[in-house]
């Protein structure tokens, strides 16, 4: 991001149907002042019922935890650091969608994420489930803050076999 934004959006994805799933890379950071991570959210086609269930799994070096809730209005995926465009401390996270044009099954994604904030260090480990049948055709990520400038946010797709 050359400025910072409240959100990300990819559009336009119903013209990629002859990939079978996509990846978003993303390296990331907020700008709220706070030393503790941000929870990385994420929406299919603008919908913002309560149509998603998540599962996450975390780690900070010396304790684990979990959550998982079902009938939410996004996935909820955790780990993105605040306040790092002023410390260089950037999170990182990769996650699969797959089978996003299948209009035969709900759409699922994992996703692997690490951070790094002054008061906190994770790496966690999530899924999501989006119950709606139709194929993607965007998807917004937000981190209930605000990106910070330099975030970079990348989306390959992948062919099946």
């Amino acid at each position: 991001l050359s400025t910072s934004a409240s959100s990300v959006t990819f559009s336009g994805l119903g013209a990629y149907s002859d990939y079978q799933h996509f990846q978003i890379r993303a390296v990331a950071a907020t700008t709220d002042g706070n030393n503790f991570v941000r929870d990385l959210r994420m929406r299919f086609n603008g919908d913002s019922g309560s149509n998603y269930n998540y599962h996450r799994l975390g780690g900070n070096g010396s304790t684990v935890t979990s959550a998982t809730d079902g009938t939410q209005t996004q996935m909820n995926f955790g780990d993105m650091p605040p306040g790092a465009a002023t410390t260089g401390n950037f999170g990182a996270a990769v996650i699969d969608i797959l089978d996003f044009s299948n209009t035969s099954k709900f759409t699922t994604a994992r996703a692997l994420l690490g951070a790094y904030a002054d008061s906190e260090k994770k790496i966690g480990l999530s899924s999501g489930l989006w119950r709606n049948t139709s194929a993607l055709t965007s998807i917004y990520l937000d981190p209930g803050a605000t990106f910070a400038t330099g975030s970079r946010f990348s989306i390959y797709g992948i062919k099946g076999a």
